[in-house]
Order: structure tokens, then C-alpha cells, then sequence
């Protein structure tokens, strides 16, 4: 067996940031299914552990919006390590550090690993391994737990996946005949796509898998280095919930919640099926029935090494604690969220109500609950629709380190400028990250030259020429969106 395992090795992975990694997410996700996070408070020095932690980005962006943590990086593809550490060293980062390793060496003679950590997370690994990795992940990961600790696992699910494993099958058919990676992808989508008829004489695959045409018509338009990394692993298996949750149980890996967050209220799933689900009074059981009702494809679950069980009035006081700042104008005709179980709607004059409340500044969800009268578990699913939505956010400002974000924005800016594939600047007010185009980063550098009006247009358009891309729309047009978003920017920190 080669050193990758069948992992597909050809390629680095994409540099993405995740907003559900953040401790404070995960902490509020804990909250809401009765546990007590392994930090006291918001502030609290912690230790947090990524296994399989690719190009780093997300994790520097956190490390930089969390200086009261230490955050640990583990990869098995060296390209990936030395993008990590030079990016970490680039930003000046002091509490991360990345090491190279691989999962089943390292569940051999863990090392390091085996203090305490009160976070791991395992982002778009679990399934994309062969089965003995998985694992040697899964031991791993409750071997780094301290008991309380809190576990993230994100993975693909069936009965979603469903429709493209034929796609995953004949692709790697392909590449079992000697294809290359970047044909092998685009070829098996043509002639896939060549099996399914037409709209109006489907064949009976497509009247079998009828959302596989869409999946197919997808892949061309999607970023490279995440196709190949999808689909090009002899690993790669959607799993159904409950066989994942029963490996975890080996591990003493017990599942709490998901950090999905709508996912944890039931009682938003679509009127159809909600009964059959709620019927049911096995908890695992009826994650299958959530999953299978929904046609789940892809699943945030957070397990615990231990649940610190707590009393009502515990956790209330716990989650009154929790600051929440507001991300976006309080809307003015109608709130419908888009979720994994639907579109939800929810009264305009709660959520209008609640958005009102944070227009003035933070506020902890304690003084929400005084200034709404709305009861708590009311609250808890109001706010957690609101930050699924972005609408929303956590506030940390009284512990970010704004000196040190500018700093480390300004030099993300730079190489965002200087080509690297880099789409989000760091936010300490929120903890967490904001999409930033290279569009945005062209128009910050003009008006950092104090250029305006036609001349900003023009710096705007040669700069992307100069590397080899287009604009999207009228410049114009692109300035006066920018301006718009800059206030909220420089609010949350992003901007001086």
C-alpha cells in the first residue's frame, strides 16, 4: 500500500474557512441539547486539535481570532504541512503549530496527542478514508478528548449520496483503466450524462436517480482541486447515520447534536414527515428517520467523550452568557431560512423584534430573553435559525485582539493580491471569518491609493486582467456594493 492509503494525493486541497469549527459555535450548539461546553467561559484558555487539517487556512483563522487558545494541525500530505507552517509563520502566529502524520502510525504511538484537548474536529475526512483509517481517526480522536471534550465530525451521508455513487463508481473505473485524474472526472461525467436520455424520455437510471442529472451538470462548474479531492479517493463511502454513531460508540464517542443548528429542532421538519419522526422514541432511530425523511447528503455532528449532565437553571445560566452581535440589517418584509429540512418561515414580528434588539449593540442572549419576553426554547430556535441564515453572529469583543487581526489581515490582503486562493479575511468581533473576494481586495488596495471614482473603476479592471480574469457586471456597480458592506466590515473588526 502506497503512503497515502488510496487518498488521493495528486493535488493540494482547497483553502476553506468554516464557521462551524469556531469554539464558540460549537459551544452553542453543546448548549442546546442540555451539555455544558468544556469552557467555562468565552475567554477561557482551551486546546483545540484538527485532524486532517489540509491547507490550514481555517485553522489560522482561527488561531488568530482565538489568542487565548492553542490550536494543533495534523495532515498526512506534506505539501499541505509546508502551506500550513509557512502561512502560519506569514500571519505571525504563535499558539498553532502543524505536524505531519499519518492516522494509523499515529493511533499506534499517539505521542503528543495524548493530552487533553478540549476540541477536535474532523472536517470532510471521515468518509472520503478506507474503513481501517476512519478507524484509526475515530480512536484517535477520543484518545486527544479531555472527558467533557467535544468531538466534530462532518461526513457524507446517504441516502443523498445515493445518486452520485454511480457517478464515483464509473469515474474511478475510469481511473483504474490508467485515465488521467483531471479527464477522468469531466469523462465520466459526459458519459454518464449520455445514460440518463433526455428530460423528456428519461432513461430508467435517470428515472431511477432523478436528481443525478443536476449532480452531474454541477461538476464542470466546481472548483478543480475539490472534485478531485471528492471524488478521487478509493475510500470514498457515504455512510448512514447509524453506522457512523455505532463506530463512534466504540470509541466512547457518544453523539449529542449537530452543529447544523436547525437540525437540532425537530419540530421544523416539513409538516409530511414531522409525525413519523417525532413518533419515534429511540433517539438513534430517529436520527435515521430525520435523515432518510429529509434525503440527508451531508452531516456536522458533534459527539461527546463524556456529557456533563447539568440542571436547568445550570444552563440557563450558561447560555444567558452567550453574546450575540448583529451581522446584517434587520429585515423588513419576511424571514424564510433555507435549511436542510426545507425552507422555513418564520414571524416577522419575533425575529424583526429580536434584530431590533442587537441594532444598538451586543446583547447576551440573558438580556434578549428580559428585552423579548419570548421563552427560551423559543429564543434558543429563533437565534439559531438567525445564525444558520448569517443574519447573526457571536460577539467576542472583549477578547479579540484587534492590533493583531489588523495585522493579520493586512497580510492576507497581500497575498490574496498576490494570487493566492485565499476567499475569507479574519472577523475577531465575531470569531470567526468573512468571505472577502479578490474584487474587494482590489477595490481596498485603490482606495488604500486614494483612487476613486473612474480611476478605482480602471485600478479595478487592470487588476484583474493582470490576472488573467474578468469582472462579473458593471464596476460600478461593484464599488457601491463594497462601500455598503464596508461599515459592517469595520465594525466586526475586519477593517480598520
Amino acid at each position: 500500500m502506497a503512503w497515502d492509503h488510496g487518498y488521493f494525493s495528486a493535488t493540494s486541497y482547497t483553502c476553506g474557512a468554516y464557521r462551524e469549527l469556531a469554539p464558540a459555535w460549537l459551544d452553542f450548539a453543546a448548549l442546546l441539547k442540555g451539555h455544558q461546553p468544556p469552557r467555562g467561559h468565552e475567554g477561557e484558555a482551551f486546546s483545540y486539535l484538527e485532524l486532517g487539517s489540509g491547507m490550514g487556512f481555517g485553522l489560522c483563522l482561527l488561531a488568530a481570532a482565538y489568542p487565548e487558545g492553542q490550536f494543533t494541525g495534523i495532515d498526512f500530505q506534506p505539501d499541505h504541512i509546508v502551506h500550513s507552517r509557512r502561512l502560519a509563520q506569514r500571519l505571525g502566529l504563535a499558539n498553532i503549530s502543524f505536524q505531519e502524520a499519518d492516522f494509523l502510525s499515529l493511533a499506534a504511538s499517539p505521542g503528543p496527542l495524548s493530552a487533553a484537548h478540549h476540541y477536535v474536529v474532523a472536517h470532510g475526512i471521515a468518509t472520503w478514508i478506507s474503513e481501517p483509517i476512519q478507524a484509526a481517526l475515530l480512536q484517535l480522536a477520543s484518545a486527544a478528548l479531555t472527558p467533557g471534550g467535544i468531538l466534530y465530525c462532518s461526513y457524507n451521508t446517504f441516502p443523498g449520496w445515493l445518486a452520485a455513487t454511480a457517478y464515483q463508481h464509473l469515474a474511478d473505473e475510469l481511473r483504474r483503466g490508467g485515465a488521467h485524474s483531471g479527464q477522468t472526472l469531466k469523462g465520466a461525467a459526459e458519459r454518464l450524462t449520455g445514460l440518463l436520455g433526455s428530460t423528456e424520455a428519461p432513461s430508467a437510471l435517470a428515472q431511477a436517480q432523478p436528481a443525478l442529472r443536476a449532480k452531474l451538470a454541477q461538476i464542470p462548474n466546481q472548483n478543480a482541486a475539490y472534485v478531485l479531492q471528492e471524488y478521487g479517493n478509493e475510500g470514498w463511502q457515504p455512510i448512514y447515520v447509524a453506522d457512523l454513531h455505532r463506530r463512534c460508540a466504540t470509541h466512547k464517542l457518544r453523539f449529542h447534536a449537530s452543529a447544523t443548528l436547525p437540525e437540532n429542532f425537530l419540530d421544523l421538519l416539513p409538516a409530511n414527515v414531522r409525525p413519523a419522526v417525532l413518533a419515534e422514541t429511540d433517539p438513534g432511530l430517529r436520527q435515521s428517520l430525520q435523515d432518510l425523511a429529509i434525503n440527508q447528503s451531508f452531516r456536522r455532528d458533534l459527539f461527546l467523550r463524556g456529557v456533563a449532565f447539568s440542571t436547568d437553571s445550570e444552563l440557563r445560566q450558561r447560555i444567558s452568557g452567550v453574546m450575540l452581535r448583529l451581522l446584517e440589517a434587520p429585515a423588513t418584509e419576511s424571514y424564510v431560512f433555507t435549511t436542510s429540512f426545507g425552507q422555513v418561515s418564520g414571524a416577522v414580528e419575533r425575529y424583526r423584534q429580536l434584530e431590533q434588539g442587537l441594532t444598538g449593540g451586543p446583547r447576551s442572549f440573558g438580556q434578549l430573553l428580559e428585552d423579548t419576553g419570548i421563552a427560551l426554547p423559543e429564543l434558543a430556535k429563533t437565534v439559531s435559525l438567525l445564525l444558520h441564515s448569517g443574519r447573526i453572529g457571536f460577539d467576542r469583543c472583549t477578547c479579540a485582539d484587534f492590533n493583531r487581526a489588523r495585522q493579520v489581515n493586512d497580510q492576507l490582503l497581500e497575498l490574496i493580491l498576490d494570487g493566492r486562493p485565499y476567499e475569507h479575511l479574519l472577523a475577531p468581533g465575531s470569531g470567526g471569518a468573512v468571505v472577502f473576494s479578490l474584487v474587494e481586495a482590489l477595490i481596498l488596495d485603490g482606495q488604500r491609493r486614494h483612487l476613486g471614482g473612474q480611476e478605482l473603476e480602471q485600478h479595478l479592471q487592470q487588476g484583474l486582467a493582470g490576472r488573467g480574469r474578468s469582472l462579473q457586471g458593471e464596476a460600478a456597480e461593484k464599488l457601491t456594493a463594497f462601500a455598503e458592506r464596508q461599515p459592517r466590515l469595520q465594525a466586526l473588526g475586519v477593517l480598520p
